[in-house]
């Protein structure tokens, strides 16, 4: 009974929080049309982690308020920018169970021929957010 016990609270655990994907094993999404290829851009990857939490739910990636792309659960988008400052945000837009808090955002610098890559997660209370990661 106690190995059951132990069992259930792993699972209970490892359900409530979201794994990091590698961009190379992440599926790739069309960004919208303002943010694909650019010939003096820098790409910014942003990848959505793995995860039971709002697996079922989209989250929509925003660069300056505008829409890059909807993201599921381990999937990519690499969005094309000019060099700069740079907001970007990640939520959920749509409805009912998919619905949540309104978009986090964070102010990242691009530098020309630097890529930058960022991750979307959500934590143990269910927030969703963004962060720079050093995988590519």
């Amino acid at each position: 009974m106690k190995k059951l016990l132990i069992a259930v609270l792993a699972l209970g655990l490892a359900g409530c929080s979201t794994t990091p994907v590698s961009s190379s094993l992440a599926k790739e999404v069309k960004a919208s049309s303002s943010y694909q290829f650019k010939q003096g851009y820098t790409p910014v990857t942003i990848i959505r982690d793995k995860g039971f939490v709002a697996g079922g739910c989209a989250i929509t990636a925003f660069i300056n308020g505008n829409k890059v792309a909807d993201l599921e659960t381990g999937e990519k988008v690499i969005a094309y920018v000019e060099p700069g400052e740079v907001i970007v945000g990640a939520g959920f837009v749509g409805t009912g169970l998919c619905n949540g808090a309104p978009r986090k955002e964070r102010e990242f610098t691009v530098k020309e021929r630097q890529p930058r890559t960022l991750r979307i997660f959500i934590d143990q209370s269910a927030n969703v957010d963004i962060l720079p990661t050093t995988e590519h």
